[in-house]
């Protein structure tokens, strides 16, 4: 996919994507939805005019995220990919070419093509469905208003997630390619207004603390966003752009609502049932819940392209003794003298036919909230409230209360606790070093240790050069 197919040179790839979207999203979705048979060409207009194939559209773009191989999910993963690119893992893959060495040893170059492809599809897709659901007149009033709301939301998360990947990027709003043909990249920071903007709007369009079927009927599922994922991505934003008293008052709201509690035992937390959980991705394989599990999880010693992510050892060492984390969350794997240590938050690496799924990828939880809040608080000089949540954090994992009690000594104890809470968890120590403007350091030290290089312009990926050649209103990343 290029964003020139999507967005520009054929305006029949929009109908025909849009009927593509709503036959994957019928013959995946589990709540099975009857409008008659298949079609490969839909106008894109007709696609609202019933409950049933609207709700598809959306479906199908969950389903899609959801799906192993992807940036959500799996081998692909930013939780995997970012982490090797980063200090969380030990690459024994013993590949000397391929996305795994590439982000390991922090080599992307030009012609490297991850993540932009599918975030520009998945966006054309929102914005498809955000202009039909909102022009359509046919349509269940709360069915429309729900579906409004989860596409604004997943635009908000995919355009967030876009920023921190690639920095400014192209903000495409519609499908008219006579638009979208002469928008080039925009700043970062006009991006991230818009994300603020369609999570304001998702606030309002969602239901409150309950989670709600495509066909409007209340589940104990976490799979579809809420009000309170909604305010749960706010707050990241939030911290990420330094507003810190709107950061603190997003996680106030996630964390003050009856849904969700963190959980007391550590082996519950990733688990489909946990109460700790705000937003999680619907598997859709019979075989494992979690793409993620499928590539961590070791199931013996390394050897080249199985069992090769072990977690790094400053990882290993930055654990505190007692942490239950440790003993719950690292599993490990010994031949001869060495013991490797693996990510084991996720524990079904794989099911057998016919065997329960117990786990999804979870996108959202309780803590990471208390952690935002711990650290918005100190920023503000609340020294106590800081102190109380992560304590929260750190009781829950078995350990004593923080000794830190100034600003300073208080921030990088949250920053510690972040990478040993959210470790492999969706890139959240990658974007972590590179917030708080620690990542050169960190990086000039480790990537030599990886086999690499560090340069300061890595912090970003770059743009595909395939990109480019087709967009002469795209730039480069420096240094690529």
């Amino acid at each position: 996919m290029k964003i020139q197919h999507y967005f520009i040179k054929n305006t029949r790839v929009v109908h025909f994507m849009i009927g593509i979207m709503v036959i994957t999203g019928i013959a995946s979705c589990k709540k099975a939805i009857n409008i008659g048979p298949p079609t490969t060409e839909l106008a894109s207009a007709n696609v609202y005019t019933s409950n049933a194939t609207a709700e598809a559209v959306i479906s199908g773009l969950f389903t899609k995220m959801s799906g192993s191989g992807n940036m959500y999910n799996g081998a692909n993963s930013v939780a995997i990919q970012q982490g090797l690119a980063a200090d969380e893992f030990k690459d024994y893959s013993n590949s000397a070419t391929g996305g795994s060495i590439s982000f390991y040893t922090n080599s992307l170059t030009s012609t490297s093509s991850y993540y932009w492809q599918e975030i520009f599809s998945e966006l054309f897709t929102c914005n498809s469905a955000i202009a039909g659901l909102t022009s359509s007149t046919s349509l269940t009033p709360a069915i429309q208003q729900q579906l409004l709301g989860e596409a604004k939301f997943a635009r908000a998360y995919i355009f967030f997630n876009a920023v921190n990947l690639y920095g400014d990027v192209p903000l495409l709003l519609g499908t008219d390619p006579n638009v979208n043909k002469v928008i080039g990249r925009s700043p970062a920071s006009d991006v991230l207004k818009q994300v603020v903007q369609d999570l304001s709007d998702a606030q309002n369009l969602l239901p409150d603390n309950s989670y709600v079927t495509f066909t409007g009927t209340l589940t104990t599922s976490r799979t579809l966003p809420n009000k309170q994922t909604v305010s749960a991505l706010l707050a990241r934003v939030y911290l990420y752009m330094q507003d810190w008293k709107d950061a603190e008052a997003q996680a106030t709201s996630v964390i003050g609502s009856s849904s969700y509690l963190l959980e007391p035992v550590l082996t519950n937390v990733f688990l489909t049932t946990s109460r700790e959980t705000i937003w999680e991705l619907q598997s859709t394989s019979s075989n494992y819940g979690n793409a993620d599990a499928y590539s961590l999880v070791m199931t013996a010693p390394p050897t080249g392209l199985v069992n090769y992510l072990a977690l790094s050892d400053s990882l290993i060492r930055a654990f505190e003794s007692g942490d239950k984390r440790f003993s719950n969350w690292v599993g490990q794997i010994s031949s001869g003298t060495i013991t490797y240590y693996y990510a084991y938050k996720y524990k079904q690496a794989y099911v057998n036919a016919g065997g329960a799924i117990n786990e999804y990828p979870v996108m959202f939880r309780l803590a990471e909230q208390y952690l935002i809040r711990a650290e918005a608080r100190a920023e503000q000089t609340n020294i106590s409230g800081a102190q109380s949540d992560l304590n929260a954090v750190r009781q829950r994992a078995g350990l004593s209360n923080t000794t830190a009690t100034t600003q300073s000594s208080l921030l990088n104890a949250i920053y510690h606790e972040r990478r040993i809470e959210l470790f492999t968890e969706f890139g959240h120590r990658w974007f972590d070093l590179k917030r708080t403007g620690q990542l050169d350091a960190v990086m000039s030290i480790i990537a030599p240790e990886k086999g690499g290089s560090w340069s300061s312009y890595k912090a970003l990926v770059p743009v595909p050069q395939s990109e480019i050649l087709l967009d002469s209103h795209l730039t480069q990343n420096p240094g690529y």
